[in-house]
């Protein structure tokens, strides 16, 4: 029996390790609807999972299509299946089942923030801190993984943009926000949440530092600089001069540190 609640949870996968099947396990007993868009059909694990419960919504087009249109998926089809607010993970994201029931918990509690929000991106990137953390902070840019998105409000901006295939769609939602008049905020304590254990990341050691760098695929880093690219023109043809600003800054980052991580050696 499918248990009320008053989020669904979404994710957008491709390949995920059998740690995803685990935790999705967990959401389906926790009595959750669930939309996933699978970017990798030929890989018959999810799928079967999928297909054997009925509280899931799988959805795919047979072959890898990205982020944007897969955002735009699962978030419509939960709107128009009676659901007002739907709680996005990447697949390697590690949550608990307190993890969900505190973002519900938030999302009824202050049910308010619908008027003027689009989304709530919850994390755990200020849980040493015991007072500012628990302030919900309206930002200029956030990740998916994490975002509470408010559908409605979703729907009068047109969803995510579909050209965006993995970079830029996170971002673009954030400025796409902004020119609806709607805002972005982040909550920084949230229980049982953790998005780096599972990450590729690596340790490299630079002037006596210990820096945390990824070096991305080719393919990675072209279409990281083909949205900025788009994302820059989009902020500057809106006349947002700070957002075009923190892109250019976020992109030219993203260079030094595929160029550092390809020189540096890998520490253990």
């Amino acid at each position: 029996m499918h248990t009320q609640h008053k989020i669904a949870i979404g994710f957008i996968i491709y390949k995920p390790e059998n740690s995803f099947i685990e935790r999705l396990n967990k959401a389906t007993l926790d009595g959750f609807k669930i939309y996933i868009f699978d970017n990798s059909p030929e890989e018959s694990n999810v799928r079967d999972f999928c297909l054997s419960r009925g509280e899931i919504v799988y959805l795919t087009i047979g072959k890898n299509i990205g982020l944007g249109l897969g955002m735009s998926s699962i978030c419509a089809q939960a709107y128009y299946e009676g659901n007002s607010a739907l709680l996005f993970f990447d697949q390697d994201t590690i949550f608990e089942s307190a993890t969900l029931s505190f973002i519900e918990s938030y999302y009824i509690n202050h049910n308010i923030l619908e008027a003027t929000y689009s989304a709530v991106v919850f994390d755990a990137s200020n849980r040493q801190n015991s007072t500012s953390g628990d302030v919900l902070q309206d930002v200029k840019v956030a990740i998916n993984s994490g975002s509470l998105f408010f559908l409605k409000n979703l729907k009068n901006i047109g969803w995510h943009n579909e050209s965006y295939f993995v970079d830029g769609v996170d971002y673009e939602f954030c400025l796409n926000s902004k020119r609806n008049g709607f805002k972005v905020g982040k909550f920084a304590r949230t229980p049982g949440f953790d998005h780096s254990t599972e990450q590729a990341d690596k340790k490299y050691r630079i002037f006596q530092k210990t820096l945390i760098l990824r070096a991305y695929p080719l393919f990675r880093v072209r279409d990281n600089l083909k949205s900025s690219c788009k994302l820059l023109f989009s902020a500057l043809l809106s006349f947002e001069f700070e957002f075009a600003a923190l892109i250019l800054k976020f992109a030219s980052v993203f260079l030094v540190v595929q160029v550092l991580s390809r020189f540096l050696r890998p520490v253990k």
